[in-house]
């Protein structure tokens, strides 16, 4: 009965990758899941061909993979497929699944190992035996994780990171002033940016974001869990253009319109920036992040960590507990991925961070958003307060920023902007 269970789920996980191999394997990433791990042979010999075509760049469905089979597409092999996606009725199950079936495998070898220790201790003696188990079982340990390093190693980093810091090559350069003349943003670096509703904070986000893949040409990516990935490209196709979203959804847009928004398009094509809006919960993010971090990715922007979900497993718990972990889940992909963290959170009304203010106790650098009393049309002001900066002094006052479009200008910018735009309506609204 234990086996028919145990092929099931191997049955279920092959299910996932043959209805998206790209949305499996990131799903499942964590596990890093390969044929050896199938007691199935049917699974093991499905999975691999699978593994291959993906490899060469080949379609994966059904009929690709039973193709490919080439003289075992007998009956047996049909069913088994039509059984693999009937017991996956969707991709988002896949860690579940790979989890199961990582374990499995890790059960089975320790059994070996154990059962082959027991026979030799028939004609060994024990403390040999033992030392051999020991072996084994370091050198099969499941964590990837590396134990550590000497402190000479970690000093040698630390100095390699002044020097860096010293020649100006250390930290991501932001577009901002007051970020850049510090280093900019440095490796396992993560900054939070807070503010209630309507306060330009993702604004700010987006705007680094932008500057970091435009200006700078250093991968990155988003994780956003407000907009589609449509949505975000196309209110930045007519920030970039200068055009007016509303125009085009209205369909009114002009010639001119139509050219200027065309031209943004090919300017951004070359940009190395990733997106998604599927990286949802606390285990799929963590997937994707490692995904684009093997991608060259070095900077993820999180809009916004209160929008997350929950893992199956933590539905029965409070807001603020899963908010917690979700938030100590990114502290650790910035730690050991030493990937740059920019994390968009929700204020209450009493300005605290919304469910749970954990992430401010991780973060190098909180900077909240407000937006005063005075801000109006003709006076668009917000204020940026950097609350926590860990490696430097936090200035007492407050710094204005003016928002014109979907761009935030300092007092300068605006000062200029508004002696050459004066009387000008705002082309993007």
């Amino acid at each position: 009965m234990q086996n028919e269970v145990d092929e099931d789920i191997e049955t279920a996980l092959v299910g996932c990758y043959l209805m998206d191999y790209e949305a499996a394997a990131t799903e499942a990433a964590d596990f890093s899941i390969d044929k050896d791990m199938f007691a199935s042979p049917t699974a093991k010999m499905v999975f691999e061909i699978m593994a291959k075509m993906h490899e060469q760049q080949r379609p994966i469905d059904p009929l690709t993979v039973r193709n490919q089979l080439g003289n075992y597409a007998d009956p047996a092999w049909t069913r088994f497929l039509e059984k693999a996606i009937e017991s996956s009725p969707t991709t988002a199950h896949t860690g579940y699944y790979a989890q199961l079936v990582r374990q499995k495998f890790e059960t089975r070898r320790l059994r070996a190992m154990l059962g082959a220790a027991s026979r030799k201790l028939d004609d060994e003696p024990a403390d040999m035996v033992q030392t051999e188990l020991m072996r084994q079982l370091e050198r099969n340990d499941a964590d990837p994780a590396k134990d550590g390093i000497t402190f000479s190693e970690a000093a040698a980093q630390a100095i390699s990171t002044f020097k860096k810091a010293a020649e100006g090559t250390a930290g991501i350069k932001t577009g901002l002033a007051f970020i850049d003349g510090a280093g900019g943003i440095q490796e396992g670096e993560l900054i939070i940016i807070s503010g209630k509703a309507g306060s330009c904070k993702t604004t700010l986000a987006r705007q680094i974001l932008t500057h970091v893949c435009s200006v700078e040409k250093i991968p990155a990516a988003l994780i956003t869990l407000e907009m589609s990935e449509a949505q975000i490209a196309a209110q930045t196709l007519t920030d970039q253009s200068r055009t007016s979203q509303r125009k085009f959804m209205a369909g009114v847009a002009n010639d001119e319109d139509w050219a200027r928004l065309f031209a943004a398009q090919a300017d951004t094509e070359g940009w190395p920036l990733a997106i998604t809006s599927r990286a949802r919960t606390p285990a799929r993010l963590a997937a994707y992040v490692r995904k684009v971090v093997r991608r060259g990715a070095k900077l993820i922007v999180l809009d916004y960590l209160q929008a997350m979900q929950p893992n199956p497993d933590m539905l029965k718990m409070n807001s603020e507990a899963q908010t917690t972990f979700a938030s100590n889940v990114v502290r650790d992909l910035a730690v050991n991925l030493g990937i740059r963290f920019i994390v968009v959170c929700t204020e209450n009304r009493e300005g605290d961070l919304r469910y749970s203010d954990a992430i401010r106790y991780d973060a190098w650098k909180w900077l909240r958003m407000i937006q005063p009393e005075e801000n109006n049309d003709d006076n668009p002001e917000f204020h940026l307060d950097m609350v926590k900066n860990r490696f430097g002094p936090v200035p007492k006052s407050i710094r204005r920023l003016y928002r014109v479009g979907n761009r935030l200008l300092t007092e300068t910018e605006w000062i200029e902007y508004t002696k050459t735009n004066k009387g000008r309506k705002d082309p993007c609204n």
